[in-house]
């Protein structure tokens, strides 16, 4: 007992030699719906948030990342999805490795996490239906940050959010994992 409360002081009094810096961004950017989503929804807006915990060297750091996606439009009128709309809300867990080069940090990112999702269309002029769900989720993201200054670093990303669950029964490819394809462009700013 207290061997583990000894190292556990010690891994506390060195963490700041361990662990050089913490980072947290924003961004905002376009949801590209793919396969089910696809088919029933057009391309809609996100909001993105995430941390992270770098590593000593820089290249490799741990965090998690949520977004906010609405898919407000329906594409097609023909189809029983009258006026559909989505919300997605991806909570990820990330690990990611960053080429640092000078002034630009290329990036990849692998994440696994949950999804809550919300599907609102109607039936009818006068009814609609509502569908909740909580999905498995994936997401591989390649990304590019720019060290504006030491702690401030502008970034574009594109990724996939993939949610194993699929679309609702009743939406084309139902039997395929679907989800949404992203553009964002935020800041990210490094406590140092």
């Amino acid at each position: 007992m207290k061997l583990k409360f000894f190292i556990a002081v010690i891994f506390v009094l060195t963490s700041k030699t361990i662990f050089s810096q913490w980072e947290t961004g924003a961004g905002l950017g376009i949801s590209l719906p793919i396969t089910g989503y696809g088919e029933v929804l057009k391309t809609g807006w996100l909001i993105n948030a995430d941390g992270r915990y770098r590593f000593k060297k820089g290249k490799f750091a741990v965090g998690m990342k949520a977004q906010y996606v609405r898919l407000q439009n329906d594409k097609n009128p023909a189809d029983q999805f009258q006026n559909a709309r989505m919300t997605i809300a991806p909570l990820i867990l990330t690990a990611e490795y960053s080429s640092i080069q000078g002034s630009l940090q290329p990036y990849i990112t692998g994440g696994l996490g949950i999804t809550f999702f919300n599907l609102n269309y109607d039936t009818s002029p006068t009814t609609g239906e509502s569908v909740n769900n909580v999905s498995f989720t994936m997401m591989p993201l390649v990304g590019l940050r720019y060290a504006a200054s030491k702690n401030i670093y502008p970034f574009i990303e594109s990724g996939f959010v993939l949610l194993a669950d699929g679309p609702p029964i009743g939406f084309p490819k139902a039997e395929k994992m679907t989800g949404y394809d992203n553009i964002t462009a935020g800041v990210c700013y490094r406590f140092k």
